[in-house]
């Protein structure tokens, strides 16, 4: 069977369930927040038995920053472990153990929202679970797979993305490159049928290649994650089997889309992707480079294609990196 086809196949039928979500509740007159209905309707469709979609603020009784919740999130994803469930487009409040991932979806996905959406993530992604497999004992969040027992995966959902991916990916590694943290793991932009995840290791189960490595701190520890880009002509269906990917304890049984995403990837040659024509010319990207931070050298020359729009914005930036 071609794996790539039923991928290809199944993304027509979800965008055009999404597509009808997104009509049926604008004709209930919910406009104001009627994306984030539709897609959590949608989600509860597809998820597993086991998961269910809802919205509202996260707790922990421990986080690796001051605020030990997260605010308001468009999109939570809860697991069999959460005591609470409301209704599904009521604000509920959710213990970070019962949660499986959250995220929020913007119909319109601008770079200038990026350093607000990416601090509202980095808040939730602070919080720190608890192991409670009795059976599997979990000390510290020392791999992929580990790591996602004590912390909850976050992602950004693009309807449309009016910005080039490439000005998104230049934020991101701004951010991380300044906070030395993971400010989320995925960020999906449907239009531009790009999809860009993030891993706090550079072993990643989704991905063969080495990706764009960073540096970041995991309990203090230095560690080198990485950044990975794929172009997509199934974003959606790439998106549902992501989510299927985690596990936030050994104890939970392995879901089966996760596997066959992986074998996808695996398989199929990535098409080629192109972050910057300057690259080669760059002198400041091969200085960087030669010392062993491609992190930073892709930054200064996206910079060059990328630059920030207004003076005001300019001088905040300039202050951030002097």
């Amino acid at each position: 069977m071609d794996l790539k086809f039923l991928f290809q196949r199944q993304q027509r039928l979800l965008e055009l369930e999404l597509e009808i979500a997104r009509e049926r509740f604008k004709h209930y007159g919910l406009r104001g927040n009627a994306v984030e209905i539709a897609v959590r309707n949608f989600l509860e469709s597809h998820l597993p038995r086991s998961l269910s979609a809802g919205t509202g603020e996260v707790v922990a009784l421990h986080s690796d920053v001051h605020e030990k919740t997260s605010g308001q999130i468009d999109i939570v994803i809860s697991n069999s472990q959460q005591p609470f469930i409301g209704p599904r487009d009521t604000p509920t409040t959710f213990f970070i153990e019962g949660v499986h991932a959250a995220g929020e979806v913007k119909t319109t996905l601008n770079r200038s929202i990026l350093p607000g959406e990416f601090a509202k993530a980095r808040r939730f992604r602070a919080l720190r679970a608890r192991n409670l497999s009795r059976l599997v004992a979990v000390p510290k969040p020392d791999s992929w797979l580990s790591y996602y027992v004590f912390y909850r995966p976050y992602f950004l959902l693009g309807l449309e993305t009016p910005a080039d991916w490439r000005a998104i990916l230049l934020e991101l590694m701004e951010y991380i490159e300044k906070h030395r943290t993971l400010p989320l793991d995925g960020i999906f932009m449907l239009d531009q049928e790009v999809v860009i995840l993030i891993s706090p290791y550079l072993d990643y189960p989704m991905s063969k290649q080495t990706g764009i490595p960073f540096k970041h701190f995991i309990d203090g520890k230095e560690t080198l994650g990485s950044i990975h880009i794929f172009n997509t002509d199934t974003p959606l269906a790439f998106f549902m089997a992501w989510i299927a990917t985690f596990r936030s304890s050994f104890f939970d049984d392995e879901n089966p889309l996760a596997i066959y995403l992986q074998d996808v990837l695996s398989s199929v040659p990535p098409a080629e992707i192109i972050i910057s024509e300057n690259v080669a010319s760059n002198e400041d990207f091969i200085k960087f480079a030669e010392r062993g931070d491609v992190l930073k050298a892709l930054i200064e020359v996206l910079r060059l294609d990328f630059p920030i729009r207004n003076e005001k914005s300019e001088l905040s930036t300039n202050s951030q990196y002097s």
